[in-house]
Formats: structure tokens, sequence, C-alpha cells
């Protein structure tokens, strides 16, 4: 008689590591009502956007029509956040000028602009919206349990590798066409920083199915995700700037600052690009694949490990040991 018995439960695990991603963003939820910080601001973003990427994992293993509907409402939490996201990050580059009357004049009115959207912020994050989208997520998870255990561990990764691949392509032509573009186009860098961006948060969603390199090459988009960042929040500077001095008349004043930006955006841009052969092993490696599953067969009194892919794997697995 064989028995067969198995540690690793992608569906389970899926689950386990959805209803994490939605407690870390409640907990995020709670702290930035309560204190808009920077920190705050920008962790309540973080895990809105791991929770969409979860979304996106659960559309492919569910067949549930709300799904679609709760990821857009999610994207409106990430949107709302957005203007006082941007407004905290140039206060925090903008304090790398050299402080002079015009920087200073200019910083006061980015802080006053911040305080204006901080009030905002328990408007938008009300309990109310939050109640509705607890009850939505536990329907869900509830769901989804059902459906995973209908499904199988095999159609389960083959879903996740789907939706994995598809993000990965996605970048991949973003990527091209950010490297075909001479000189660099900022259009296309934010075109390719977002599809990055997705890419990451998808692999990060999917870690409990994926092999362990997968969780390092996560840790690998989000250094280039964090320079390509980084270059936007300067030309976004550099151009608020502009517009304010214009307004001013302070054009004049604020020239070595603009040239300030300009040089360091120009060096991170030669850095992204310099980074391309990188950027190609991240997105075409075939490392991101499920984890090999472990199981273990005993034929009468004899037992052996026996490493099944989930891929390959039946509904009855060869017994014999592997030599």
């Amino acid at each position: 008689m064989l028995t067969c018995c198995t540690s690793w439960k992608p569906g389970a695990d899926l689950l386990s590591s959805f209803d994490r991603s939605w407690k870390e963003f409640s907990q995020a939820w709670k702290d930035a009502r309560s204190k808009a910080s920077e920190k705050s601001i920008h962790d309540l973003r973080v895990k809105t956007r791991r929770l969409i990427a979860v979304l996106e994992l659960a559309q492919a293993l569910s067949s549930e029509n709300g799904i679609d509907k709760l990821r857009r409402r999610f994207k409106k939490v990430l949107k709302s956040m957005g203007p006082l996201r941007d407004l905290q990050v140039q206060l925090g580059n903008v304090t790398q000028i050299p402080q002079g009357r015009a920087i200073a004049d200019f910083k006061d009115g980015l802080q006053r602009r911040e305080r204006r959207e901080i009030k905002r912020i328990p408007g938008e994050l009300k309990r109310g919206t939050k109640h509705r989208l607890t009850r939505d997520i536990k329907e869900l998870l509830s769901e989804l349990d059902h459906s995973s255990r209908a499904l199988g561990d095999s159609r389960i990764v083959r879903s996740v590798e789907r939706v994995i691949s598809s993000r990965r392509n996605e970048f991949i032509k973003a990527e091209r066409r950010f490297q075909r573009l001479r000189p660099a186009n900022e259009e296309a860098l934010h075109e390719m920083r977002i599809a990055l961006k997705k890419m990451r948060y998808v692999v990060e969603a999917a870690q409990p199915v994926l092999e362990p390199s997968a969780k390092e090459r996560a840790r690998a988009m989000r250094t280039f995700q964090q320079m390509m960042g980084d270059s936007r929040d300067l030309e976004m500077l550099r151009t608020e700037l502009e517009k304010w001095a214009r307004k001013s008349g302070k054009k004049i004043a604020i020239v070595p600052a603009l040239e300030q930006l300009q040089e360091k955006r120009e060096d991170l841009i030669k850095k992204i690009t310099q980074s391309a052969p990188d950027l190609d092993q991240l997105a075409l490696t075939h490392r991101l694949k499920p984890a090999d599953e472990t199981t273990r067969v005993v034929a009468d009194s004899v037992s052996a490990p026996v490493t099944v892919s989930p891929l390959v794997r039946d509904e009855h697995p060869d017994p014999r040991p592997k030599k």
C-alpha cells in the first residue's frame, strides 16, 4: 500500500500570505489616519500596492466577479495619498539644496501645501470605507479558500506563473522601449519604473509558491525601482521649483539649484542605462518558478524522498526512489 504526505500546500500558503498582506494594510491605514507622517503615508502606499498585487493573483485563482472592482477601490486609496506623498518627498529632497532665500521661500510653500494635504487625510481614510473593505476582503478570502481547494495545486501554480509571466513581459516591453530612445525619455523611464514595480509586487505576493531565489530577485528589483524613483522625484522637484520661480520672479536666483538637480538626475539616468544588462537578467531569468514540492512516499516498510515538480506532477507519482 502506498501513502503520500506533503508539507507544501500552495493554496493554503497563498491564502496565509493574502491574509498577512491585509493585516499589514489595515495597520498602515490606522497609522496614516492617526498621523499622516512621511513614513506612515509611504507605508500605506507600499501596503496598498502589495494588496493590489495580491488581488491580481486572486483574480487568477477565482471566478469571483468583484475582484477587479475591489482592486480599483484600493487603487483609489493609492491615488488619494499621491499628492501628499509627492510633497513629502519634495520636502526631503529640497533640504539637500543649498538653502538660499529663494529656496527657503519655496520650501515654505511646500510645507503649507503639505499641511493642507494632511488635513485632508482623515476624510480620505474614513472608518466606513475601511469597514466595507474589511467585509469584502473577508468574503473574498472565504471564496478563495473554497476555489483553491477545487483548483488543486498544479492549477494554482500555473495560474500564478501566468500572472508573473504577464508582468515580466510588460516590463521587458517597457525596458526595450526605454533603451531604444535616445536621449533618455522621461515618459519611457516612468513606464519602465511602473512595469518593474508591478512585477516586483506580484513576485513578492507569490513568494509562498516561488523558490527562495525569488526573494533575492525581488530585492534587486526594489533597488532598480528605487533608482528610477529617485530620478523621477528629482525631475518632479526641478519642474515644481522652476514653475514656482517663474511665478515669483526668481528664475535667476534658483539657477544653481536647477543645475544641481539636473546634474544629479543625469547621473542617475546614466546608471540606469548602464544597468540594462542586469535589468535584462532580472526579467528574463527562468529561476522565478514554483518551488519544488518535497513528497515522501512510503511503500511497504521502505521510504525515500522523491522530489516532484508541481508543473509535471500527476495524481500517481512514481513511487520509486531516485538513484
